[in-house]
């Protein structure tokens, strides 16, 4: 299945050089969830993130569809 990926802030690194906001459209197997797309990105497993699947914040155990638009963020503080 097909499904695009967007990264922001410090997880950029993890992409190939992108324009802000511009998606990586990735290939991955039924059945995986966001944990998976990290993972095949290179992100290690564990490191803190914020997920977004279609605009709605999920869990990384979320499992995505085809033609989903994931979007990884570090996660973020202040006040």
């Amino acid at each position: 299945m097909q499904i695009t990926v967007k990264l922001y802030a410090t997880l950029r690194k993890y992409g190939p050089s992108l324009p802000p906001g511009a998606g990586l459209a990735l290939d991955l197997p039924d059945g995986s969830d966001v944990a998976a797309v990290a993972q095949h990105l290179g992100i290690p497993e564990g490191a803190p993130l914020v997920a977004m699947v279609n605009d709605e914040a999920v869990h990384v155990d979320h499992v995505v569809v085809a033609g989903d638009m994931v979007s990884l963020f570090p996660p973020v503080a202040g006040g």
